[in-house]
């Protein structure tokens, strides 16, 4: 795939900068954005939990955003994110020229692409990618060191104020010195050099100093490495990533790390120092941290060039001798594989059946995906009796949307490094039921509210560990947001207004309508997230009926999907259709063969349905797979079949049915 085999070098690279174009135009999921907006308006602390220490680490990014929403909302920040996500690998072209031509650099872009998909949402990790592009090219270009120092400089600077990713920066810059060293030592090599390797360690330090131009001087960098050290919470891809329980993407950074490989294999140049180090770290991170795969791509991006380059020159060597004149068809062969590799990669995502299949509840197109959070609930959250924000605990996934749209102290968000991680613990261990981490938790912080967003796993058992203890109370149901009370005489007016929990409902209602109507045409349905995270709550609250309603209809619309097919069986399960639940439950463990609670589910289907032959394979089966997770030690629940007597949490909720 070198130049030789690229009749039009430029028309590939253009087609793969179209498809990574296509994946940035798609709706805001991430519930980051929130919190740059929230921190864009104000740059002050937003959460009532965060160690005194604690700093913003993107003030300018931050602000910026806020800016771009101000003018344009949710499709000024997508049509930005895209440019900027644009210009990066437009740099990285630019570096890739003289590693490969056309061809190679568009099965670079291709496969890049494919990397990043999951994760390139609207963020501060696309000025990352940018400005890792940004260094390269110019290190990789410039000669003079009166440009190098007079761009490089004022780009640190930005840098350090746009994003904690800074100091690769300077790391860049240590890599480019050293492959200076090593070229001064070939004398036929000193002409190409243009800058004295003293001159490049100059530059390095003059880069790690811009570092310190920042509102918060050396507090930004003690902050970065907090973010480093402690990381939770943190939100990588979809809040609904454990419900589509979404394979691994290490087989694909596998395949480039094995591109890689057989690219130094065939390979007839010399590789230069940076950019082989780059590649060699970026692999180790994105291997070891998927979510850092975004700088993954940035930093391997010449390297995979590179690599598809020596590869095609390779087979094409192979080809000429085994096939003669033949070989000249390996060069329109493989420009056909790459173009419809391209069509088979952009029609599932503007038809939105790429995202319906990760889990992603983002979709081709611009706007903003509000109904993941507590969203038009200014009657309850800003009624003169709801408890003020150092009285409310939240889950991070709803803190920067509280702190931006109602302009509320929240408990946490997701900017890692900056909450005690024993609160962190406690608060995890409170929702799963532990009584201890729920009386630390009530004595140290006294909450008067609970808002849960049903998407999260922990929100699930957390609803019923809350309600159980007969002091709490559900104000409010939409599907995606549980807003829970103390049963007190001031909250009274919130606990009984039934007009806020009949709008809840019929929010749920109205997004059960929708995609009712959308089943049967494809991907258009999506993943409804209102659907999902009601139908988990009300199976865990002991409500089968609305539960199978809502996992019967889920399963019409998508019957891929393994956790599906649980909530419908354990629904059947306790309603006692047992032969129904059976059914299910074993459609489930052939979606998920590896699925501990699918098979938990289907062992105790089998045990109510009498089938002691299909029990005992199910059995040995969840026995097989509790060794395989035994570092995880996490108990599955056993479904029972509803017994005659109530269920404390039932009468809990609110008393409205869910329409078939």
């Amino acid at each position: 795939m070198s130049k030789k085999l690229s009749a039009a070098p430029t028309i590939f690279a253009i087609l793969g900068l179209v498809f990574i174009a296509v994946i940035g135009i798609r709706t805001i999921s991430t519930p980051e954005i929130w919190t740059h907006l929230a921190q864009g308006r104000t740059n002050a602390p937003i959460s009532y939990l965060e160690v005194d220490s604690a700093i913003n680490t993107t003030p300018l990014y931050d602000k910026i955003t806020h800016t771009l929403w101000s003018v344009g909302g949710g499709s000024a920040l997508i049509l930005v994110n895209v440019l900027c996500l644009l210009a990066a690998f437009i740099l990285l072209l630019k570096v890739a020229e003289k590693w490969g031509g056309g061809l190679s650099q568009g099965f670079a872009l291709l496969l890049c692409g494919h990397l990043i998909f999951r994760s390139v949402d609207v963020g501060p990790q696309t000025i990352m990618m940018l400005f890792v592009a940004l260094f390269i090219y110019l290190l990789s270009t410039l000669k003079k060191p009166a440009l190098l120092f007079g761009i490089l400089i004022p780009l640190q600077i930005l840098w350090t104020n746009l994003h904690g990713s800074f100091l690769l920066g300077p790391i860049i810059a240590v890599l480019v010195t050293i492959q200076t060293v090593q070229s001064t030592k070939g004398a036929s090599r000193k002409k190409e050099i243009g800058i004295a390797p003293g001159i490049m360690g100059g530059l390095t330090l003059a880069l790690l100093a811009a570092t310190l131009i920042n509102p918060y001087f050396t507090k930004l960098h003690s902050q970065v490495i907090a973010g480093i050290m402690q990381p939770a919470p943190t939100y990588w891809t979809s809040l609904l990533g454990d419900y589509f329980q979404i394979p691994s993407q290490k087989p694909l950074i596998f395949l480039v790390l094995i591109l890689g490989a057989g690219g130094l294999i065939t390979l007839k140049k010399r590789l230069p120092i940076m950019l082989t180090t780059l590649a060699v770290i970026g692999a180790f991170l994105a291997y070891t941290m998927p979510r850092t795969v975004q700088l993954f791509t940035v930093l391997s991006f010449p390297f995979m060039v590179l690599s598809f380059t020596a590869i095609g020159e390779a087979l094409q060597g192979s080809f000429k001798t085994l096939m003669g004149k033949q070989a000249k068809l390996l060069a329109p062969l493989s420009q056909g594989i790459l173009i419809l590799l391209l069509i088979l990669s952009i029609i599932p995502i503007v038809s939105n059946c790429a995202y319906a299949k990760l889990g992603s509840t983002s979709s081709f197109g611009f706007g903003m995906q509000e109904e993941l959070y507590p969203n038009d609930l200014e009657a309850l959250l800003t009624h003169e009796a709801f408890p003020s924000g150092e009285k409310t605990l939240n889950l991070a996934a709803d803190g920067g949307y509280l702190a931006f749209n109602y302009n509320r102290k929240i408990c946490i968000d997701y900017r890692p490094g900056r909450y005690p991680i024993e609160l962190l613990e406690d608060l995890n261990s409170m929702m799963l039921g532990d009584p201890a981490a729920y009386d630390r938790i009530f004595e140290e912080y006294r909450p008067e509210a609970i808002i849960l967003n049903t998407l999260n796993p922990i929100s699930t058992q957390g609803v019923v560990t809350l309600l159980s203890r007969r002091i709490w109370r559900l104000a409010y149901f939409d599907g995606t947001t549980a807003i829970l009370l103390l049963n007190k005489e001031e909250f009274a007016p919130l606990l009984n207004n039934k007009e806020v929990q009949t709008a809840g409902l019929v929010k749920l209602e109205a997004a059960r309508s929708e995609y009712a109507a959308k089943v049967g045409k494809g991907c258009r349905a999506g993943n409804p997230a209102e659907l999902i995270g009601s139908g988990r709550i009300f199976l865990a609250l002991n409500r089968p009926v609305e539960s199978k309603a809502i996992f019967s209809l889920l399963v019409q619309g998508n019957g891929a999907i393994p956790s599906t097919w649980v909530g419908l069986g354990n629904s059947q399960l306790l309603l006692k259709e047992f032969d129904a639940a059976m059914a299910s439950l074993n459609k489930a463990t052939e979606l998920a063969p590896n699925s501990l609670l699918a098979w938990a589910s289907y062992a105790t289907a089998c045990k109510y349905a009498e089938q002691p032959e299909e029990r005992k394979k199910a059995e040995k089966k969840v026995l097989k797979l509790i060794e395989r997770n035994k570092a995880k030690q996490t108990e599955e629940p056993e479904p029972q079949p509803e017994s005659e007597e109530e269920p404390a949490t039932k009468t809990s909720l609110l008393e409205t049915e869910i329409p078939e």
